[in-house]
């Protein structure tokens, strides 16, 4: 890695930060409002493996809370792709038994999407 890859790197990093100026945590909060968001979580979305597809970069704002249990290996994260809703689970309630180090999973459909009158399965 040269001088110019640190450079760009730490300029991308710089103008995330500034494009998360006023910008509301996206994932579940129950009925309390959102707080502020401080970070992205980042997840490229699509087929690695084929030259003609380009992934997409998912990039969800999340705020400290979020971001600190996203390394909390109790908590699971279930966002769906569909329709962008998020439902955190405590793993020691959970009637599955989760691997520790997963903290996200992302779905294709979820609940809501089965419940909106518009969703194509």
């Amino acid at each position: 890695m040269d001088f110019t890859d640190i450079l760009d790197e730490s300029m991308g990093i710089f103008m995330a930060r500034i494009d998360l100026v006023g910008r509301k945590c996206h994932l579940n909060h129950k009925d309390e409002q959102a707080p502020d968001a401080v970070a992205y979580l980042c997840q490229y979305i699509g087929k690695m493996d084929d030259p003609d597809i380009e992934p997409t970069l998912l990039r969800i704002p999340v705020c400290l809370e979020c971001a600190t249990a996203l390394y909390d290996e109790d908590w699971l994260l279930f966002y769906c792709l569909t329709c962008n809703s998020s439902q955190w689970l405590l793993k020691s309630k959970a009637k599955k038994l989760y691997p520790k180090w997963e903290s996200v999973r992302f779905l294709n459909g979820c609940p809501n999407c089965s419940k909106c009158p518009t969703h194509k399965e």
